[in-house]
């Protein structure tokens, strides 16, 4: 069995480990600079993190496969379109290993309106992403200020927004 698919079948046991309920990890206090990267939007246009300087960024590691993904989307969606036009953007980046296709028809079929990209292997590597979803927010200046490893985040997330912006 190949490196990838054993890491894909690690990612979908915990996913469903923790959509069953078992609990989720998350981080806060000092802050580290994000990895800066550079990845394609459905549209192929490149989005660089580092181009976003001076907005509060939600960062989203998620894959259609992933039932807890799946269930955070309208909460994404809806912080998307509150905090949205008072400095919060949206990335989700797609970690699907099948075709880009899916990707896009999945977010068409499910109306997602903030941006997702492709995700790779280094940008993972970069945040450490050992199960999705996870969710980072990132302050005005480029720095992590928050991490959430596993779904049921949203109460927590949208206050840390606030505070952020």
């Amino acid at each position: 069995m190949s490196r990838k698919a054993i890491v894909v079948i690690l990612i979908c046991i915990t996913a469903l480990a923790l959509f069953a309920g078992c609990p989720s990890k998350e981080k806060e206090g000092a802050s580290a600079a994000a990895p800066d990267f550079t990845l394609q939007d459905l549209s192929g246009k490149k989005v660089r993190l580092a181009d976003l300087k001076g907005r509060v960024v939600m960062l989203e590691f998620w894959a259609t496969w992933c039932p807890p993904c799946r269930a955070e989307i309208p909460a994404i969606e809806r912080l998307h379109r509150e905090y949205g036009s008072k400095g919060l953007t949206v990335l989700a980046i797609a970690m699907d290993e099948g075709g880009w296709d899916e990707v896009k028809a999945f977010v068409a079929e499910s109306k997602i309106s903030y941006t997702v990209l492709k995700g790779t292997e280094d940008v993972s590597a970069d945040y450490k992403i050992r199960l999705i979803p996870a969710t980072f927010l990132i302050d005005k200046e480029g720095n992590i200020k928050k991490q959430h490893m596993g779904g049921g985040s949203n109460e927590t997330v949208e206050q840390a927004i606030k505070e952020l912006l």
